[in-house]
């Protein structure tokens, strides 16, 4: 079971609604804090609104992106996107690439990282066959890059020849063109995630998606990767 917590700038008591986000069935609180409502209160409603969704078997729950009390839930885990970003990279990277009005047959990507991890080597792994070359901006990145090429036969990219686009997987390394940051406070780069055949909610799109990725409803050959804003 999954729920949805909702804020809402006025009076109201709280109960539990069956919801849809899209494909996926939810149970829906609402969290009333009207202005001026005292600290004392508005504790008191969001741990009750949170009781509620837990006792009706809600283990994970669904915020809007500006929830502002996400640190005080003690019940219910938020639906975090950023694992799904990261499983995706290599549909991401496609997507930045379209963005910049690159062909992926023609196009460079540099995946940026801490260290080599497994996200990293798989999207490499997926992006050999579609993409021009690819720079490995991590430490031991030059033999995993000549490695691939003795694999994939794909070219390694040096770093002066920069890329049309990065994909990062923490906030140090190189940046080549269109960022796609997937770590802890980075962001798509203007790009947003979609599914072929499925609505998504626009206010909670990514953790629908991101659900529906984990139960396996949405594979990657339903995904695409489309320019939503500028970066």
């Amino acid at each position: 079971m999954v729920g949805r917590l909702v804020l809402a700038r006025e009076r109201g008591r709280s109960r539990l609604e069956e919801d849809r986000l899209g494909p996926l069935a939810v149970v829906r609180a609402v969290v009333y804090a009207p202005e001026g409502l005292s600290p004392w209160r508005l504790r008191r409603r969001l741990r009750r609104a949170e009781r509620m969704l837990a006792r009706a078997g809600a283990g994970r729950v669904i915020l809007d992106r500006d929830f502002p009390w996400r640190e005080r839930l003690t019940l219910l885990r938020p639906v975090d996107p950023l694992p799904f970003w990261r499983g995706c990279a290599d549909v991401l990277a496609l997507g930045a690439l379209a963005a910049e009005g690159v062909p992926p047959g023609r196009g460079r990507v540099a995946l940026s990282a801490p260290r080599l991890c497994g996200e990293l080597e798989r999207a490499a792994e997926r992006l050999c066959p579609q993409v021009r070359g690819l720079l490995i901006d991590a430490p031991g990145g030059e033999d995993y890059a000549r490695y691939l090429q003795a694999k994939c036969g794909l070219p390694v990219t040096p770093r002066p020849a920069g890329a049309h686009a990065t994909v990062a997987f923490g906030p140090d390394g190189g940046r080549w063109g269109r960022r796609v940051e997937l770590y802890e406070g980075g962001g798509l780069g203007g790009l947003a995630l979609t599914a072929q055949g499925v609505e998504l909610p626009p206010d909670c799109a990514d953790q629908v998606l991101a659900l529906l990725w984990e139960r396996g409803e949405v594979g990657r050959d339903t995904l695409r990767a489309g320019r939503v804003s500028p970066p």
